[in-house]
């Protein structure tokens, strides 16, 4: 079964972006920001949460954004799956805490 997706670069960053390939979004470049999981307590489930950015909507317009988020949801649900299998995922961001640290990792002796 092939992917409804094809990896490529983003001609803005140069990072990784995702290209849409089936219908209705075919076309449809964009990239994801930051993803978080949120606990649900109550249900002992994980909520996974993600900003986006549509980098060319390839002149689709939609009005409503749910049937689309819950497209690339799964399609990054995937690819943490993935990544988790193969053992290659890549952390690009940080966070407030990285930008204002002032000691550097040290090695354990252990």
């Amino acid at each position: 079964m092939s992917k409804p997706y094809i990896v490529v670069e983003s001609k803005y960053s140069g990072h990784d972006a995702i290209k849409l390939t089936e219908y209705p979004w075919e076309g449809i470049i964009y990239t994801y920001g930051k993803i978080e999981f949120e606990e649900d307590e109550a249900n002992s489930t994980l909520h996974l949460k993600f900003d986006y950015e549509i980098l060319d909507n390839n002149g689709k317009g939609f009005t409503d954004n749910a049937p689309f988020e819950k497209y690339i949801g799964k399609i990054l649900e995937e690819l943490l799956h993935e990544g988790i299998q193969e053992n290659n995922l890549t952390y690009t961001g940080g966070t407030e805490i990285d930008a204002n640290r002032t000691k550097d990792s040290e090695q354990s002796d252990i």
